[in-house]
């Protein structure tokens, strides 16, 4: 790996937990009744920290090789980012279901951070 794709993979990895702390510390608020975690300048910081995450991901696709019709860790992490979204979305929400979407989120997230590490879909069990 080269300096420019070992920088990537670092911003990439930076901006990762920076959205998941987020997503923490708001969601958590969210469950517990607090309004701050909406305001749009908080809507603004995620969009930019996924914009970002979105950007050095593909990046990484391009400079490492790695297809998600090829790497079966990697589809799995993407349809989990999509079981990831739907449930952030419902848990910053105000409908009474919003502590199991919060919930699953969580469990989305690890799932996605796990593969990352390991590059196993069944995370090496």
């Amino acid at each position: 790996m080269d300096w420019f794709s070992d920088g990537m993979r670092q911003t990439h990895v930076a901006l990762a937990w920076f959205s998941v702390l987020l997503f923490l510390v708001r969601g958590l608020a969210v469950q517990f009744g607090a309004n701050w975690p909406l305001d749009s300048r908080f809507s603004v910081l995620v969009f930019c920290a996924d914009t970002l995450l979105t950007v050095t991901g593909l990046s990484l696709w391009v400079l490492l090789y790695y297809s998600p019709l090829r790497d079966a860790w990697l589809a799995l992490k993407l349809l989990a980012l999509v079981g990831y979204t739907a449930c952030a979305y419902l848990a910053m929400g105000k409908g009474e279901f919003r502590s199991l979407a919060y919930l699953y989120a969580l469990l989305m997230l690890a799932y996605m951070m796990g593969v990352s590490y390991t590059r196993e879909p069944l995370l090496g069990l």
